[in-house]
């Protein structure tokens, strides 16, 4: 893959990434406020829109708007190149659904790429979550705000000055788990139904859109439970943390919560992640084609 693919990818991908974060931020903020609070979906939408207004829903997306770019370009960057490794012939979307080795490739380049995204992501998922947990709201709704941070750069930039960079890195381990094997599944599912889909002669952008809202919503739904520990563990107080580490996160929040907050916020991540997948390749391949 030479310099001008590497580039196109580099803009396309932020230009999906940011359609993917417009659709997407509102029910994310819900989805984390409800596996830090406890409380139920319309719980959250009816008190984040009542104390906070429209602007509630939009919390923390800054470093989401800024760094998507980046993220996509480095997951996409990685797995074109491995893919080029693995095959020279290799063409971008058009690797059949009943090529199994291909298949394999396609997997093991994702889950390295989604490796290399990850370290890149999640400061930004840090301060994007201590964003959305400050709230306007009293009681419960405000327990985590030991920390007030008046923005997203005043956070990220907070956080460096009293934990040092090592401090962006909070949560890192659940955030892994969660991303990596599932950006193999992500690309794969992806890869699969479009060359179906192709074979079925589906129309460019529907095949787009079922095609990338399938490949989140797969690569979402097994690793719910680690979303909502790494969600807690980034929102967990510095000076008094309540977890030692993600095990312990895990054993806590069962014995006060029982089983089902492991997928608190599942609701809000499956009616978030088909839209915002969708919009992310369908903005992504829109501009790859026009560069």
């Amino acid at each position: 893959m030479d310099g001008t693919f590497k580039f196109a990818d580099f803009i396309a991908g932020w230009f999906g990434g940011i359609c993917g974060v417009v659709v997407g931020h509102p029910l994310d903020t819900i989805k984390v406020r409800q596996q830090n609070f406890g409380t139920k979906l319309f719980v959250a939408i009816s008190r984040t829109f009542r104390h906070e207004g429209i602007p509630g829903f939009f919390k923390g997306m800054l470093c989401p708007v800024l760094t998507i770019g980046p993220s996509n370009a480095i997951l996409f960057g990685v797995y074109g190149n491995l893919m080029n490794v693995f095959n020279e012939n290799y063409v971008p979307r058009q690797v059949s659904h009943t090529d199994f080795d291909a298949l394999r490739h396609v997997f093991i380049a994702g889950t390295i790429g989604g490796f290399f995204q990850s370290l890149f992501v999640c400061p930004a998922e840090l301060v994007k979550t201590l964003m959305q947990i400050k709230t306007e709201g009293k009681g419960s709704w405000r327990r985590h705000s030991e920390v007030v941070y008046t923005g997203s750069i005043d956070a990220f930039f907070g956080i460096v000055r009293d934990r040092g960079f090592r401090g962006l890195f909070r949560g890192f381990a659940p955030m892994a788990i969660r991303d990596v094997p599932t950006s193999g599944l992500y690309t794969v599912t992806y890869e699969a139904l479009n060359s179906y889909f192709e074979q079925c002669h589906v129309p460019l952008m529907l095949k787009q859109t079922i095609a990338g809202g399938t490949a989140g919503v797969a690569s979402w739904i097994l690793v719910i439970p680690f979303d909502v520990v790494k969600s807690r563990i980034q929102a967990d107080s510095y000076n008094h943390p309540q977890y030692k580490g993600m095990i312990d996160c895990f054993y806590k929040s069962y014995q006060r919560d029982g089983l089902g907050i492991f997928f608190k916020g599942a609701p809000a991540i499956v009616m978030r992640t088909f839209p915002v997948n969708a919009a992310l390749f369908v903005g992504y391949e829109a501009v790859l084609r026009h560069l």
